[in-house]
């Protein structure tokens, strides 16, 4: 109930904030009947309230790709486009790209941008095709100016996609050399503190000649 009547309200007043002072007069009746029209949308969400589930659905859509426009200075046509487009993969990763997509959009989205907005960060949803897999990144609201590969040396990015990772011997570098194998295994980015599919790629722990673990 209380919903429905916030719901309302907010219709309400979205239009009486559109208006222009300016407005012609012949169009008052016609601004009038579409009010009458949204005052309608809550008693019909509160005789079916299984209708809060796609309203849901398509504020928070519509919310993410507004954001994105702002943000990257694109049309959100552009970015829905692109966020469609299969890219060639297989119709099972692109299903899984989409529904993963959706899941980070209605459930993680709308925690987690304003949080990141705080510190100065943007959250979105990526797509690696050609590695097939996906991942969620962070990037600084001041470095939207830059090009792409500039960037993304200031990203902070939590992927799930295929690498290949050295499995031999460590060296006295403290790094594993190959043979290497391909993995699709979840993992972070941060190229400004130097990580790179963290923590299959790093520095082990080694002994040298003095018996010190390093």
């Amino acid at each position: 109930m209380i919903a429905s009547r916030f719901l309302k309200v907010f219709c309400i007043l979205c239009i009486k904030s559109a208006r222009s002072f300016t407005t012609p007069p012949l169009q008052y009746s016609n601004i009038r009947t579409k009010e009458h029209g949204l005052q309608m949308i809550p008693s019909a969400i509160q005789s079916n309230p299984t209708l809060y589930i796609p309203l849901y659905c398509m504020t928070t859509n519509f919310i993410y790709l507004c954001r994105r426009s702002v943000v990257r200075k694109m049309s959100k046509r552009r970015l829905l486009k692109i966020r469609m487009s299969r890219e060639g993969v297989s119709l099972r990763l692109y299903m899984t790209n989409i529904i993963t997509w959706q899941l980070f959009v209605l459930t993680i989205f709308p925690i987690l941008e304003p949080i990141s907005r705080l510190f100065g960060y943007v959250s979105f949803y990526y797509f690696y095709p050609n590695a097939g897999g996906l991942g969620f990144i962070f990037e600084p609201v001041s470095a939207q100016h830059l090009n792409m590969s500039k960037r993304t040396k200031t990203q902070m990015r939590f992927d799930w996609h295929r690498f290949s990772v050295n499995v031999g011997d460590i060296g006295r570098d403290g790094y594993r050399h190959p043979p290497s194998i391909e993995r699709n295994l979840p993992h972070i980015d941060m190229p400004k503190h130097q990580l790179k599919h963290w923590p299959w790629r790093r520095r082990w722990s080694t002994i040298n000649e003095r018996g010190i673990t390093r």
